[in-house]
């Protein structure tokens, strides 16, 4: 991980002697690859049966009843070839879980790759992260900006290529983290209820409350990019969640829609990402995470101003630093929003906050999933 010196001495300040355990686990997939039964749909023992049926090993959380996970395999030995093709960063990230390499993700390829092929997939520093065959050839493959480039027989770690399912097409589940949907549980939403997402795609949040609610509360999904916001109202029919989804920047949402008022907010604003893993590679500066928390302190400005007195907001990252979670939190009360303990609890508490214990921190090192942060704050 390329992180400057600032950035090093903040982590360590949660981390500590861990850092290294930290940066080590970071760089690795978790031992769990887990998925949410879309219970607007299906039980999830069903969802369960028909997936063992299939011959996949999955199994039920012991925590949220609506959590299934596929045990990660790896890291594995995979052949070598003389033929390499490169992938960048983010195909390189996909296809050492088993993903198939397209076209738009290879940075180069050996010439003498030919369709059939047997080549090794490689990330830009040359790590080998999949083997497998040739589906165009070595000048296609860097010219093309649509299709198959590499299909993947033996990647680095192996999970069930789960949008491949006929399960996921029928909108049974939702892939998401143990800590995203851990989140959702702890806001609560209930039937009746206004409930506002305020960075909401790829809608993993919305789509699990509007489930938690059996589709009968009022759900507005909003986000900035078109393009997501498309993607957005795919999930939700795919689905079947009822949800709202408007494309709208929410650091107006105040001014833009005046007379909104919610009875619950979610809130996962962009952030530095640092406990997102696998990760290669990463490339970070403290000047990176002092404008991420500048810039959700924003958000949480505004979560504050349309929340009904009474209402709960749930912030959550998937980053680790202090300035993007306890001291935003710490932000949050001197706007008079009051933490509060959460309903459920997992993982690990906040650190260096007054209020810590009411906090939930995930540890890559030390649990199965991402670095995560969940805090539920009260509008008095």
């Amino acid at each position: 991980m390329r992180y400057d010196d600032q950035l090093l001495s903040s982590l360590e300040r949660i981390y500590g002697r861990q850092l290294q355990d930290f940066l080590r686990a970071v760089g690795e997939p978790g031992p769990r690859y887990y998925i949410r039964v879309n219970t607007l749909k299906i039980q999830p023992g069903e969802l369960l049966d028909k997936l063992r049926s299939r011959g996949l090993e999955v199994r039920a959380d012991e925590a949220l009843e609506e959590a299934l996970y596929f045990p990660v395999e790896g890291p594995r030995n995979i052949p070598v070839s003389d033929k390499v093709v490169v992938a960048d960063k983010r195909a390189a990230e996909s296809v050492m879980l088993g993903a198939n390499l397209y076209a738009p993700g290879v940075v180069r390829a050996d010439r003498d790759v030919k369709r059939g092929s047997l080549v090794t997939v490689v990330d830009e520093a040359g790590r080998p992260v999949g083997y497998g065959e040739a589906v165009m050839d070595w000048d296609e493959m860097e010219r093309a900006r649509r299709g198959l480039a590499v299909r993947v027989v033996e990647p680095l770690y192996r999970v069930p290529q789960t949008r491949e399912l006929p399960e996921y097409r029928e909108g049974l589940f939702y892939e998401q983290s143990l800590p995203a949907m851990l989140t959702t549980k702890v806001l609560g939403p209930r039937p009746g209820e206004t409930i506002v997402d305020m960075c909401a795609a790829p809608g993993g949040k919305a789509t699990h409350a509007a489930q938690l609610t059996g589709n009968k509360a009022r759900i507005l999904a909003f986000d900035h990019s078109k393009r997501k916001v498309e993607m957005l109202k795919m999930e939700a029919s795919r689905l079947g969640a009822r949800i709202e989804v408007r494309r709208a920047d929410s650091r107006y949402l105040d001014l833009d829609y005046p007379g909104l008022r919610a009875d619950r907010v979610i809130l996962d604003p962009p952030c530095t990402s640092l406990g997102v893993r696998p990760k290669l590679w990463d490339r970070k500066t403290y000047r990176d995470v002092i404008n991420s928390a500048a810039y959700q302190r924003q958000f949480i400005r505004v979560a504050a101003r349309i929340l009904k007195p009474g209402g709960l907001l749930v912030y959550s990252t998937c980053t680790v630093t202090l300035e993007e979670n306890e001291e935003n939190i710490a932000f949050a009360e001197s706007l008079g929003l009051r933490l509060v303990e959460p309903p459920v609890r997992l993982g690990s508490p906040g650190v260096e906050h007054p209020w810590r214990d009411a906090m939930i921190r995930f540890h890559p090192h030390m649990h199965p999933g991402p670095g995560y942060f969940i805090a539920l704050l009260v509008k008095p």
